[in-house]
């Protein structure tokens, strides 16, 4: 893909405050003004549904905790038509998990902050996202070895076949179509992972136990802005080390995909590239403007992003060759 970015997890926490450097949006980084933080979506996850966090957006150098806003009245809007007023299940978390996405609708929050929150006390609303057609696998995810059929052993630092060998690298791909149409984007979490001590392989016995191995918590996002109109097939290295694979173990690997709206993809990406952008002679940070504004002036932006997206899971089982 022309555009992709890897990122830490922790990235998508929206802790602090950008600003276009004009006058022609207004936000509180440099004030230090109170105003408001979202960051939430409506999914077609059965379990998880719609879900809302709101707050108090931070000043930018600010590193206590955001404070949440409790008594807000937060509904959802489906195509223009309100379809939920989301419940406060805890304080500044708001859900429904009865409302799934559906592929090609349009959702919108309009939110109503009580008195007692300053400048983030009133009407705040987002801009409609539309959840993208996820992308379709046209074979499942299968391990590829890398480095063809050698191994460097790094006890020894010779070249050994992996026959030989009691370890191989290997990474997971797939066959997958791309939507017709340009304007897709995802994000992949690497989700989960479940290593097992498997002496004797896939014929069993797995013993003494499975155990879970958490993964370093990144997300990869991309586009297909080099796609051009009509189907597409690709095979896509779903975004991990490569995993490296002992003769007695198998790996489970899972991975989170999530359509993501141009918008919410345009997002992202100012945000990957203020985080990795540091250093002395850099460039200046860029706006990061998402989709929340006051309804009486939409120059007065939020932090944070509202989005609509359909969420799938992938998984691969990785072993050794011999």
């Amino acid at each position: 893909m022309k555009n992709s970015a890897l990122f830490s997890f922790l990235a998508i926490l929206f802790i602090s405050c950008r600003t276009d450097v004009t006058e022609k949006v207004k936000t509180d980084v440099y004030d230090g003004a109170s105003l408001i933080s979202v960051s939430g979506a409506v999914t077609d996850l059965m379990s998880q549904g719609t879900y809302l966090n709101l707050s108090i957006s931070s000043p930018y150098l600010e590193t206590s905790d955001a404070a949440s806003i409790s008594g807000a009245i937060v509904e959802v809007y489906e195509n223009d038509i309100l379809v939920s007023t989301l419940s406060e299940v805890a304080p500044g978390r708001y859900e429904d998990s009865t409302l799934l996405a559906v592929i090609g609708n349009g959702y919108r929050l309009l939110i109503d902050v009580p008195s007692g929150y300053g400048n983030a006390t009133g009407l705040w609303e987002s801009k409609t996202d539309i959840v993208n057609t996820p992308f379709t696998l046209l074979s499942p995810m299968f391990q590829i070895m890398e480095d063809d059929s050698s191994w460097i052993d790094f006890r020894t630092g010779d070249s050994v076949y992996f026959a030989d060998a009691d370890s191989c690298f290997y990474s997971p791909y797939a066959i997958w179509n791309d939507p017709i149409g340009r304007g897709n984007a995802y994000w992949i979490k690497n989700y989960w992972t479940t290593k097992i001590y498997a002496p004797n392989g896939f014929t069993g016995p797995l013993f003494p136990q499975a155990t879970e191995k958490s993964l370093n918590s990144s997300i990869n996002i991309f586009n297909d802005d080099l796609y051009v109109e009509g189907t597409q097939v690709s095979r896509f290295n779903f975004v991990g080390p490569p995993y490296t694979v002992f003769r007695d173990t198998l790996i489970s690997l899972t991975y989170e995909t999530r359509t993501i709206s141009t918008g919410m993809y345009d997002y992202l990406l100012i945000m990957f590239n203020n985080i990795n952008g540091g250093g002395l002679f850099s460039v200046p940070f860029s706006p990061q403007i998402g989709n929340i504004h006051r309804q009486d002036d939409t120059t007065v932006f939020g932090l944070g992003y509202f989005y609509a997206t359909s969420v799938r899971f992938d998984s691969v089982t990785l072993s050794h060759p011999f």
